[in-house]
């Protein structure tokens, strides 16, 4: 590797190498013989001197009214580098934090059968007691078919526990299952009946929920992690701007 790119490594500018490399082989020397051997403009020339005199790696003399200029030694890049790997110990234990922090690891668990599901709707009211909340959507009535009387303890329960809800439900549940509208505790709007859906998908926390029951057996599709769900929170607070009350 070039003397050049080694030092650019290190920090300095293109320009900045050459005139500290200029100066290693003049040795002590007039601004003049480093414009010159450098190819630089002569203003260019000082300002980067300047640079290089507050970085450490040049210093200067006048002598008889002239200034003239000299190459720290080669070992202070030595110096520069231990500085930086020092500054970069500092700052490294907070990168690795924001780095594992932006990096949350997803996690996906399949549950299947009716004890499997009922699992996963008993672990979301525990972890949403005292208060929580949660979205669901593509409700069309077939966690009561396939619940049977877990879906009223359900509600029950999340009415106890005063979890709130707010569901999307589809809109032929109004004449087909009046009841079970009735046995739903929180708030609810309709969506159209050419929109329904036979995967009922809830969203709490930083968990999304598939519920997949016209699967044989039914399954629960688990996805844990925090931008997945705020993207269909997303989505769901959209969708329930324009569903119907």
């Amino acid at each position: 590797m070039a003397e050049i790119e080694v030092l650019e490594e290190l920090g300095l500018s293109e320009a900045e190498a050459k005139v500290y490399l200029a100066l290693i082989e003049l040795g002590e020397s007039l601004a003049g013989p480093i414009i010159k051997k450098t190819g630089l403009h002569r203003g260019t020339t000082y300002s980067i001197l300047q640079r290089l005199k507050e970085k450490g790696l040049v210093s200067s003399v006048i002598k008889g009214k002239k200034q003239y200029f000299s190459s720290a030694n080669p070992k202070r890049l030595s110096d520069i580098l231990k500085q930086k790997q020092e500054k970069l110990q500092e700052i490294l234990p907070d990168l690795q934090a924001k780095s594992e922090a932006g990096k949350e690891k997803q996690q996906i668990t399949v549950y299947s059968g009716v004890n499997g599901i009922r699992s996963v709707l008993d672990k979301i009211l525990d972890e949403l007691k005292n208060k929580g909340e949660y979205y669901d959507f593509g409700v069309s009535g077939l966690f009561q078919d396939v619940m049977k009387d877990y879906w009223y303890l359900w509600q029950k329960r999340k009415k106890k526990l005063k979890i709130k809800s707010y569901v999307i439900f589809n809109s032929e549940l109004k004449k087909k299952n009046p009841q079970l509208l009735k046995d739903y505790y929180g708030e609810a709007r309709f969506s159209p009946k050419e929109y329904s859906s036979i995967t009922d998908t809830i969203i709490y926390k930083d968990t999304l929920v598939l519920f997949i029951w016209t699967a044989k057996p039914p399954i629960a599709v688990v996805i844990k992690n925090k931008d997945n769900a705020e993207s269909y929170k997303n989505q769901f607070k959209l969708m329930w701007k324009l569903a119907k009350k």
